[in-house]
């Protein structure tokens, strides 16, 4: 996993699986090869000034009608199974955890892509005055004796085994990285590593992930977890990640569903991307869709990003590949963007896929969804990050292999 910082201030942790080996991967290579994928556009001529700026169909379909009046805050309670997330500036979401006994305290980014956990050491080789775990202070440490690393060596160290507690539940003999070697990924932050949080069953040499040992540890009420993530300095209530069920707290309506298409991964389809009903990015089979708070932003096919820019008119970016920006002056006035998932509207605002930023004064408008090259056949067509997330409260239920949207309660 790596976290890279570009030239518009925006933070992507890259998901690279974790595997065991013998010796430090010093000399690993990797390298990426993508081909776009079979996406086919229909459009209607029609500029985006001609676009109402909201969809033409109810905004949010089969959830009920929207309350005549503003609903009212409510007391926001946390009960056991239940963390309050930090929102690092919308770009990372990351939580309190403790590990080993007595309890050594740490802040971890989650993400839904991640086949494990990892966590910085004590004895990690650094020039920075981080904190890390330290594994003889621990009474419950067991050593595991196998090699940690990742790709790109962003990471090394060992795998080690304590007991883990989050959300006021406690994990016994829970395999971790501890990483001796790092890249110092979250440097300037107050992040210390990762926190994996995909499917059951997803992991293979790394072994169960912290949710894996709470269903199998009987520490939920069923396999499932829900997240809700505010928007940076509003007035929205906390992120929260929550294990073992729904909290209709924070969502507003009925969900819409949408069964898993790989058991690996937070996986589902789309059945197209419209511009307020009117433009469409549809093709020949339904695309893939996958869930990942590793990044902030929403990635799509190119040819697809690029066309639907075309119509939102949005302009490419001088410097960066993919990447588009709006004229702030008509930021408002964009209409929405809508993913379709089981036959049903998910709509996006302008509020959600625009990107505000202040550069020493100079503001520019980037936009969240942003284009790229797949590898064929092996990854999603589009990947959505917390821009997206940030709009819908969302169910991830394990137990009936589904994820499922209700519209966040800001």
């Amino acid at each position: 996993m790596i976290l890279q910082y570009s030239n518009d201030s925006i933070y992507h942790i890259y998901s690279i699986p974790v595997s065991q080996v013998r010796r430090p991967l010093r000399n690993s290579k990797a390298s990426v090869h993508r081909t776009p994928g079979k996406f086919k556009i229909k459009v209607v001529s029609q500029s985006v000034q001609s676009l109402p700026k909201q969809s033409s169909r109810s905004p949010r379909p089969l959830w009920g009608p929207r309350p005549s009046k503003p609903l009212p805050q409510r007391t926001q309670r946390i009960r056991e199974g239940s963390v309050k997330l930090t929102n690092y500036k919308d770009k990372i979401y990351h939580l309190p955890i403790e590990i080993g006994t007595p309890g050594q305290k740490f802040n971890m980014a989650i993400s839904t892509s991640y086949p494990a956990m990892w966590v910085k050491s004590l004895n990690r080789s650094s020039s920075h005055p981080y904190r890390g775990y330290n594994n003889t202070s621990s009474r419950t440490y067991i050593e595991n004796g196998k090699t940690f690393g990742s790709y790109f060596e962003a990471n090394q160290g060992y795998w080690s085994q304590d007991d883990v507690t989050v959300a006021g539940l406690t994990v016994k003999n829970q395999v971790f990285g501890e990483a001796v070697l790092t890249d110092d990924t979250f440097k300037n932050t107050d992040i210390d590593g990762v926190f994996g949080l995909v499917p059951p069953g997803s992991s293979a040499d790394e072994g169960p992930t912290v949710f894996e040992n709470m269903i199998s540890q009987d520490r939920l009420p069923i396999p499932a977890f829900s997240l809700y993530l505010n928007r940076y300095n509003s007035s929205d209530r906390d992120s929260m990640l929550i294990f073992g069920k729904r909290d209709r707290d924070y969502c507003i309506g009925w969900f819409i569903f949408a069964p898993l298409t790989s058991p690996r991964s937070w996986q589902f389809e789309v059945d197209g991307v419209e511009v307020s009903s009117r433009m469409k990015v549809v093709s020949d089979e339904p695309g893939r869709a996958e869930l990942d708070t590793s990044t902030p932003l929403i990635h799509g096919p190119m040819e697809e990003v690029r066309m639907l820019h075309h119509y939102l008119g949005g302009k490419p970016h001088e410097k960066l590949l993919g990447r588009y920006v709006f004229d702030c002056s008509k930021v408002d006035s964009l209409p929405d963007v809508e993913f379709i998932v089981s036959g049903q509207s998910l709509p996006l605002s302008s509020r959600d896929y625009v990107i505000k930023e202040d550069q020493d004064g100079h503001v520019t408008c980037f936009s969240a969804i942003s284009g790229m090259y797949w590898r064929k056949d092996t990854t999603p067509n589009w990947i959505l990050g917390t821009a997206f997330m940030r709009a819908y409260y969302t169910y991830f239920d394990k137990e009936n292999s589904r994820v499922g949207f209700a519209t966040a309660r800001h």
